[in-house]
């Protein structure tokens, strides 16, 4: 009989994930708190927490940790090197990094990492409370509209949502045939069937629709038609499909809507491994090319989503040493000149296979982007196991992760190569790349640095006397933040596709920038610069951020820090 006192008994949670989240008072009103009412936001609450276990699964659990202890002192101390596999560190590295129980995963896990989120003073489960949010919103938006009756395209909307996913989203993402827009024209002119081939000229358009009048319903139309052969796409097994497939994804993307993206992104990665493991792709030349293309595609974007928060992957990088890189010697293209022509005239356009300025810029990024994923993909922290199974910074792996970046760097063609930047520059006259591919890589190159160079900041921040030693790697951390920051922000104006992702990594470096700047002992490393561009991250494009309500929430938390510490 349990006598407990009633003060002992378990309470139970009753503040939404916002609140939670943002560590603030909830009054807890249901459906919806006041907060939540106010910022018009999805007001989401969690179950109550199990209950304490009893005494006998105590006493287990501490059996098994105390066991795991001493496992612990058997294991070598051995790098994280580029290859875990190599390091003798497999199973171990896996099972901590999947866990998120290491606080040195800057920025790769980000958000999935309830370590990291301790450390800067968030909840453990806030990148779950984000989740729950983005699929409560998507419960709620999925009995919405319906399917049209009917569809209607006229050739001017068709030319000019052309345009728009060929200079906005396929530069990205380069997935599609050479005479893809024959293909389209033809296809849209004619009876919207459902089958893989109108279904992929039905998203080409609705996605071009979203992103030429700025997120706007126009779209929805295509998009329902699209979905009408989602059957068939899901049952057939062909690079049309897998193309489909993640073309809903970017449409997603495009939403502000990740779990969604995600959802569709996870079935074209399975897809595309199936068809390649299987042999479907044949002998055709054209064939295996285009197959190459959309396995590297739907690796960068299944990697672009799921690295921001800790959601299931596929099984698509088994493949990575036996794909080979993808030639893009004929990307498609439908340039502003071809849409002055097909609106001048109601027959499809004649495609040109030859390479220009602007499609070489599109390879060029395509396989320096890959490059890059390929690289984080084995390494991107400069991180040691120690034999108790504790991890330290190891300068070392430092070093050698930078010369490895400096090396990607000095491969990018020069149509790709941007500026790293002056530390010293004014932010006001930053040197931002003006092709916005370019400028992502650039992003993409600081991010990396940042990465790196966590684990000094981390180790000084819990050990201050170890500060000293490693005040030139912590400088590198704060000087990579600096040129990082007006790249990031201009990116997230730039890059469509990628835009929820572009602020989670804003709004997690810029929140581990400011902890790291309250540490007394690395104060003093942090230039006037350096608090200009924390203050630039808070100024992010709001009318972007108030189309999702987990930006919203991460908007509201930046802002608050950004307080804290005098610079609002």
């Amino acid at each position: 009989m349990d006598n407990a006192h009633p003060s002992k008994r378990r309470r139970t949670t009753l503040a939404c994930d916002a609140c939670r989240a943002r560590r603030t008072k909830c009054d807890s009103r249901r459906p919806a708190c006041q907060y939540c009412q106010t910022q018009n936001m999805v007001c989401v609450y969690q179950e109550p927490p199990p209950a304490q276990p009893s005494r006998v699964e105590a006493e287990l659990s501490a059996m098994n940790k105390r066991l795991d202890q001493l496992f612990s002192l058997l294991v070598p101390v051995a790098p994280i090197s580029p290859d875990p596999r190599a390091a003798g560190l497999s199973d171990e590295y896996d099972a901590s990094t999947e866990a998120g129980a290491s606080p040195f995963d800057l920025p790769s896990k980000l958000l999935g990492n309830s370590s990291v989120m301790d450390v800067l003073g968030l909840d453990t489960d806030f990148a779950k409370s984000l989740i729950r949010g983005e699929r409560t919103a998507q419960a709620d938006e999925s009995s919405e509209g319906g399917r049209p009756h009917l569809l209607i395209v006229h050739h001017r909307h068709a030319v000019s949502a052309l345009a728009a996913f060929s200079a906005r989203v396929h530069i990205w993402y380069p997935i599609l045939a050479s005479d893809f827009s024959s293909e389209y024209f033809r296809v849209l002119s004619g009876p919207l069937q459902p089958c893989s081939e109108s279904c992929l000229s039905l998203l080409v358009a609705a996605i071009g629709h979203s992103v030429a009048e700025d997120m706007t319903v126009s779209s929805v139309p295509y998009f329902e038609t699209a979905l009408a052969s989602l059957p068939i796409i899901i049952r057939e097994c062909s690079i049309r499909s897998v193309q489909c497939l993640m073309l809903i994804s970017l449409y997603y993307c495009c939403l502000l809507r990740p779990c969604q993206a995600h959802d569709y992104c996870l079935i074209a990665s399975s897809k595309i491994v199936n068809i390649i493991k299987s042999g479907l792709e044949g002998h055709d030349t054209n064939t295996v090319e285009m197959t190459r293309r959309v396995y590297w595609g739907v690796l960068l974007l299944e990697n672009e989503i799921a690295g921001q928060l800790d959601l299931a992957r596929s099984d698509i990088w088994c493949l990575d040493e036996c794909v080979p890189l993808p030639l893009c010697q004929q990307t498609w293209e439908f340039t502003p000149e071809m849409a002055s022509k097909a609106l001048a005239t109601s027959s499809p356009p004649h495609d040109a296979p030859l390479l220009n300025a602007s499609e070489d810029a599109t390879r060029s990024y395509f396989l320096a982007e890959v490059a890059m994923r390929r690289m984080l993909h084995r390494c991107n922290t400069a991180v040691q196991a120690t034999s108790t199974g504790k991890y330290v910074y190891a300068p070392y792996i430092a070093v050698e992760l930078e010369r490895q970046l400096e090396e990607w760097y000095c491969h990018l063609l020069n149509i790709s190569r941007f500026d790293k930047g002056d530390v010293c520059q004014p932010l006001e006259i930053a040197n931002v790349p003006a092709c916005p591919l370019s400028n992502f890589l650039r992003v993409q190159y600081y991010c990396c640095k940042l990465s790196i160079y966590w684990p000094a900041v981390y180790q000084a921040m819990q050990d201050e006397g170890s500060a000293g030693l490693l005040r030139d790697d912590c400088q590198k951390f704060f000087d990579s933040y600096i040129l990082l920051t007006p790249s990031i922000v201009a990116a997230f104006q730039d890059c469509l596709v990628n835009r929820w992702t572009l602020f989670v990594s804003l709004f997690i470096t810029s929140v581990a920038a400011i902890s790291a700047a309250s540490t007394p002992c690395l104060t003093g490393l942090c230039s006037p610069q350096f608090y200009e561009c924390i203050r630039a991250a808070g100024r992010a494009d709001q009318a972007i951020i108030r189309r999702s309500s987990s930006l919203m929430i991460l908007q509201d938390i930046l802002g608050e820090r950004i307080q804290q510490v005098g610079l609002s």
